[in-house]
């Protein structure tokens, strides 16, 4: 079991110079929501990245920021606008879109985009060089985000199997309670019938099935039965790899049952010992959203 949250960063050095990738992951419901930021050298690597990281991760919403450094001779490689061509193409362009009569001028990003504008001082542009400082840094980023979420997931699964056992205690306490809430439900049923004047001898047929009728009726046995089978699959559970989606699918299962408990009983201790597992319920459903 790991979280989805955590923090990774990864730095790698070489020829063209130097690269630092960091990763921050949050919850998430979705599969991988990932967003990138990087600088627009870099831009040609993000499918790059996403490729990477979702084949690493399966749950979390993640932010990738990419930092370049490039060193001082390859920042003289760098492209550069050729300063006649520049304006040849922007003069062109101009004359253009007076002739086509558009709104707008063109801008600056339409000149640069004019082949030629934009020229290297060398043949090489480093790209394969970038891709490989990336695909360093963002692998060292990716295994200290994965520990971060290990580190992260070993502190949840304590919580949670702690939080079972409490909840597996308030439903052992209103077990425990179940016979004589019972006794105190037929023995308020008797009171109420003699308040209404019915002459009713302890063994009259009527009394015997007004009884039958509002102990089924109170009945919790089948509410409590699948909670227990329901506790037995959350230690199971955490014992998996990613159980995230599982878990959140039966907490929604016990608090449907844990609710439906709480509307048949009308004693007041399995009423607070109902409460009180809901209550630890709700805490178990927000700690499953931190895991993968």
């Amino acid at each position: 079991m790991q979280s989805m949250t955590g923090y990774g960063r990864g730095s790698a050095s070489g020829e063209w110079g130097a690269m630092t990738v960091e990763i921050t992951a949050v919850n998430s419901r979705k599969q991988v929501d990932l967003r990138c930021s990087l600088p627009r050298e870099a831009a040609f690597l993000e499918q790059f990245i996403r490729r990477r990281v979702q084949s690493a991760l399966s749950r979390g919403s993640l932010s990738v920021a990419v930092v370049c450094h490039p060193d001082e001779e390859r920042v003289a490689r760098m492209p550069r606008v050729n300063g006649a061509a520049f304006e040849a193409a922007a003069q062109e362009l101009r004359r253009l879109a007076a002739q086509a009569r558009l709104e707008n001028p063109p801008t600056v990003g339409d000149v640069l985009a004019v082949p030629g504008v934009l020229t290297l001082s060398q043949e090489e542009d480093g790209r394969e060089a970038q891709a490989q400082l990336l695909a360093q840094a963002l692998d060292q980023a990716l295994a200290a985000l994965q520990e971060a979420r290990r580190e992260e997931g070993i502190r949840l699964k304590e919580d949670l199997v702690r939080r079972g056992r409490l909840m597996s205690q308030r439903l052992e306490a209103i077990v425990a309670r179940g016979d004589e809430a019972l006794r105190q439900l037929q023995g308020r049923l008797r009171t109420r019938l003699q308040e209404l004047g019915a002459q009713i001898a302890d063994n009259d047929d009527r009394l015997a099935k007004e009884l039958v009728f509002f102990a089924e009726k109170a009945d919790i046995t089948e509410e409590v039965v699948r909670l227990k089978s329901h506790l037995v699959k959350y230690f199971q559970l955490l014992e998996e790899k990613e159980p995230g989606r599982e878990l959140d699918f039966l907490g929604q299962e016990m608090n449907r049952e844990v609710t439906t408990l709480s509307s048949k009983t009308a004693d007041l201790v399995i009423a607070e010992e109902a409460l009180a597992l809901k209550i630890e319920l709700s805490k178990v459903r927000e700690q499953v959203m931190n895991i993968e």
